[in-house]
């Protein structure tokens, strides 16, 4: 009960920092738990569905998805309009009546790490280890929601990230506060300085993926230095974390559990819970695209990734008559129900499915990517292949594995990016690397129906919502 209540109170806290007005901090609330010791504080960051949540409007803004006509109407339902006014490039995708849950989520996050890192500036109690747990924990968290708010709501870090709006940067508890917008250096700054102050103090593992440690301190980081174009400390935090963490599932071992139901079939090999999936070095979550019945669908240049097979749909469907695994254990011909999509549409497999709404935090196969790409960008080309074919080599049947060879840094560097917009497909990080891949004039458009967004179109930098404007007058608009 003591736990439940310091949840309700930090969550009411949170919520009416950004929704309501100053007259709460007249009231005094009754019957609640005000956390004071490290158990309380660890109990705060113990919390997944309270600060386990991540981006999930990036999603529809990319390459990675298609929504027919035809299932327009459950997209409303499910993800909810805000989702289609992204995939449709709209302006603005709330109005100020409406609720960011991806702005609210990320503030909540971040108002809940600042009460955990305030508290344990009084605390006198003398056990260090769970300070530094708990201080740690409190550190990681507000570094990868402010990573991932200035990576929505901003431009990517470039030169001009000193002079770029980034987003308001609340390091304290202060609700009646109205920050402007630090810029994109500063907010990457504080986040570097936090990621590296919680490596220095956390352990090198944790009782559960959900909970931060070194590792996921390490991973972070490297996420971080690639969206920076440090590629030196890129390859090196990236390793850092895989010497703690280098766990990554061979889909040669999967197996359908039902091959005559492949849309909702479990994946023999494959732990169907969080806490059980050994290649998550940082647990978060999306709600994401999904697609069991009918909503968003693979789009057709993803889809292609794979080099799928042809299909006859008059004959039984094969799962394993595939040229890549992700293909069989991430994607499903059938809804739900058991109906084929239309147009020979793919569904997107995000629960019990390697692309599993779980994914959205760190895992190893990212790690590999972040080095590899990183060793490519700097001129160690055998080496990016080798991080690239170990991947490569578990996420293709045996049979038909051949090791990628490139003869220029330049051609391995094409190679870890198509590997990248498949492994980590519809996991939140795809409108980054649009934006960042543009910046080097790779010319990348999104095409949704008769819409298309150009390369570095101010809309791929998404709107501060409108609610949170009325609320701030001090906040400027990105430019739409």
């Amino acid at each position: 009960m003591k736990l439940f209540k310091i949840y309700t109170y930090t969550t009411v806290l949170a919520v009416v920092l950004f929704t309501s007005c100053n007259k709460f901090l007249d009231v005094t609330p009754k019957g609640e738990v005000i956390p004071t010791t490290l158990d309380d504080y660890l109990a705060l960051m113990s919390a997944p569905l309270q600060i386990g949540r991540t981006s999930n409007n990036t999603h529809f803004i990319t390459d990675e998805i298609n929504l027919p006509d035809a299932y327009r109407a459950g997209a409303t339902n499910y993800p909810g309009p805000g989702a289609i006014r992204a995939y449709d490039f709209e302006a603005e995708l709330y109005d100020v009546s409406e609720e960011d849950e991806d702005w609210n989520v990320a503030y909540r996050t971040i108002y809940v790490a600042n009460s955990v890192l305030s508290g344990i500036e009084t605390n006198t109690e003398s056990n260090q280890t769970k300070r530094n747990q708990a201080k740690g924990e409190a550190l990681v968290h507000r570094a990868y929601s402010y990573l991932t708010l200035v990576n929505e709501y901003a431009k990517h870090y470039s030169a001009t990230a000193e002079t770029d709006m980034g987003v308001p940067l609340n390091l304290k508890v202060d609700i009646n506060a109205l920050p402007v917008r630090a810029s994109v250096k500063t907010v990457y700054t504080q986040i570097e300085k936090d990621l590296l102050e919680a490596a220095d103090i956390l352990s090198e593992k944790s009782a559960y993926n959900y909970r931060p440690n070194k590792a996921g301190a390490f991973g972070v980081l490297a996420r971080m230095y690639l969206y920076m174009g440090n590629w030196a400390k890129t390859a090196e935090y990236a390793g850092k974390a895989l010497a703690i963490n280098n766990f990554i599932y061979d889909y040669n071992d999967f197996k359908l559990a039902n091959e005559t139901k492949p849309q909702s079939s479990a994946i023999t090999g494959y732990p169907p819970s969080l806490l059980n999936k050994q290649h998550i070095v940082l647990g978060k979550y999306s709600l994401k695209v999904g697609s069991y019945e009918y909503n968003y669908l693979f789009s057709d240049e993803q889809f292609g990734l794979f080099n799928p097979i042809p299909r006859d749909l008059t004959l039984p469907y094969e799962p394993y008559k595939v040229n890549d695994f992700r293909e069989t254990y991430g994607s499903s011909p059938f809804g739900y129900s058991g109906k084929t999509f239309v147009g020979e549409g793919r569904g997107i497999k995000d629960t019990n499915g390697t692309y599993d709404y779980n994914n959205s935090g760190i895992t190893t196969q990212e790690l590999v990517l972040l080095r590899a790409e990183a060793l490519a960008r700097l001129n160690q080309t055998q080496s990016a292949l080798d991080d690239l074919n170990m991947l490569r080599k578990k996420r293709i049947p045996t049979l038909k594995y051949v090791d990628l060879t490139a003869a220029t840094p330049a051609d391995a560097l094409n190679l870890v990016l198509r590997e990248r917009r498949i492994e980590l497909a519809f996991s939140g990080l795809r409108l980054a690397d649009i934006k960042r891949l543009n910046l080097e004039g790779r010319n990348i458009s999104v095409t949704h129906g008769t819409k298309t967004l150009p390369a570095n179109s101010p809309r791929f930098v998404l709107p501060i919502p409108s609610k949170v404007m009325s609320l701030n007058p001090n906040l400027i608009q990105n430019p739409r």
